[in-house]
């Protein structure tokens, strides 16, 4: 019989699996010549479709600078993929919107990754897409339950930073 996995475990084997993700999806962005879209601005051009925001709340939800926010809207503007449209409630504020090129941007490389993953995925037993019916949307749910930003000072001081 296996062993059964602790959340310890489980974490130190998430932790060795994403760097592994990342790579094949960077491998395959530049295979399919779609280098020019980083995985950041992909998730961020759903993120704009799911809700508008504006730079100084993507900034936060992305945990990065204002200016590196703001860079990246900068690119996604001059590709014409989202626009800076005055807030009705804030006239010093700009909400994000998504363009029609970049919803379709957005669900083209979505599409694309789908496809590469799905191929990939094939070399998964009935038994392991069915754990992962399970595992993959609890987890999800408990992601989107937490506000990452917020670490517990005690996980602070008892735990090195990777």
């Amino acid at each position: 019989m296996t062993e059964l996995w602790t959340n310890r475990r489980l974490a130190e084997e998430l932790l060795h699996v994403m760097p592994n993700m990342r790579r094949l999806f960077a491998l395959y962005m530049r295979e399919t010549g779609e280098e020019e879209t980083t995985m950041m601005q992909t998730m961020v051009l759903h993120q704009i479709i799911e809700h508008p925001i504006t730079a100084s709340e993507l900034a936060k939800r992305r945990r990065v600078s204002l200016q590196a926010a703001s860079a990246l809207v900068q690119s996604m503007v001059e590709k014409g993929w989202l626009t800076r449209e005055p807030s009705p409630t804030d006239r010093r504020q700009f909400i994000l919107q998504i363009t029609p090129e970049g919803i379709a941007k957005a669900e083209t490389v979505k599409n694309q990754l789908t496809y590469y993953m799905e191929r990939f995925l094939e070399g998964l037993t009935e038994e392991e897409v069915v754990a992962a019916q399970t595992f993959l949307p609890a987890l999800s749910r408990i992601l989107n339950s937490q506000d990452t930003c917020d670490v517990k000072e005690e996980d602070k001081e008892e735990h090195t930073p990777l």
